[in-house]
């Protein structure tokens, strides 16, 4: 349980803290994400975006990109080598040296998703080894998960099994699942019954600090005092009109915009950092503590 208290060469896969404590290598202590999602337009949204998050990290810790899904609009992926990589994701993040952490979206499941997997293995940013993965960074276990094709995002029973089992095992301070559905949202497309239903318990369950979403083009935090925080990041390129907060809403906006956690071992602290043509500011802050 946490307490609400407002306020090139593509990189190796992250040392398990046991095996560097045997090695002598080092062990990170906190990390910095920054949440992106719904940004796959390749226009001047995104790019306004990708230049705000440039000039952000050019002044804070960024150790990577969570990337939300709806990577490539309208349709996905045909094939690793589709130019659409290049359009709407490499040129438009070229000045952000980060790695991005990908979830797949309803869009990218337009084309084909194992595309993403492929292009994957040849590009020096986007990291995806899989449909659905974990990683760990610093303090934190990161659990990607893939919500599928429809609008109300969709869960198979196996990989709810397979986030399950990998929640109970973790024994980092923080664990922190993120895929492109929202469970709870007072955006365009409002709450997701099926992510409610099969998802939010299995979170619960598993004592999931965080869950990060896209899908709605906003920005909102919710937090009711249980966990998991849910954290909307679909700001990445285009904006919706909102329906309106609902219960735990601490924060929503129409904006483009994307979100900035860090975490150590007791602390995790947000921005939600909004860009219009005016600039970059930052919309809302919040932190928790153990």
């Amino acid at each position: 349980m946490i307490a609400f208290l407002l306020a090139c060469v593509k990189p190796p896969d992250p040392v398990p803290a046991e095996a560097a404590a045997a090695t002598g290598a080092k062990v990170a202590t906190s990390v910095a994400v920054v949440l992106v999602g719904d940004a796959g337009k390749g226009n001047q949204g995104q790019r306004d975006v990708a230049v705000a998050v440039r000039d952000w990290c050019a002044s804070r810790p960024c150790d990577f990109v969570a990337y939300l899904g709806d990577n490539l609009y309208p349709d996905g992926a045909k094939s690793a080598d589709d130019p659409i990589f290049v359009e709407k994701f490499e040129q438009p993040w070229a000045d952000v040296n980060l790695p991005f952490y990908v979830a797949l979206g309803n869009h990218d499941h337009y084309g084909d998703p194992d595309a993403e997997l492929a292009y994957a293995k040849t590009s020096t940013k986007w990291i995806q080894p899989a449909r659905y993965f974990n990683f760990s960074k610093g303090p934190a276990e990161f659990f990607v998960i893939d919500t599928g094709k429809g609008e109300d995002g969709e869960v198979p029973e196996e990989q709810r099994a397979w986030l399950a089992a990998g929640l109970a095992a973790s024994t980092a301070s923080w664990r922190v699942v993120y895929g492109h559905h929202p469970i709870h949202s007072g955006g365009l497309h409002g709450d997701g019954k099926v992510m409610i239903d099969t998802v939010e318990p299995v979170l619960q369950a598993g004592k999931a600090d965080f869950y990060f979403c896209g899908h709605d083009h906003d920005l909102e935090l919710i937090d009711d005092g249980s966990a998991p925080v849910e954290i909307v990041s679909g700001g990445g390129a285009s904006l919706r009109e909102v329906k309106g907060p609902g219960p735990g809403s601490r924060y929503l906006a129409s904006t483009l915009g994307f979100g900035y956690l860090t975490l150590d071992a007791n602390n995790a602290a947000l921005a939600m950092v909004e860009v219009s043509n005016a600039g970059a500011k930052v919309g809302y802050e919040a932190s928790w503590a153990r």
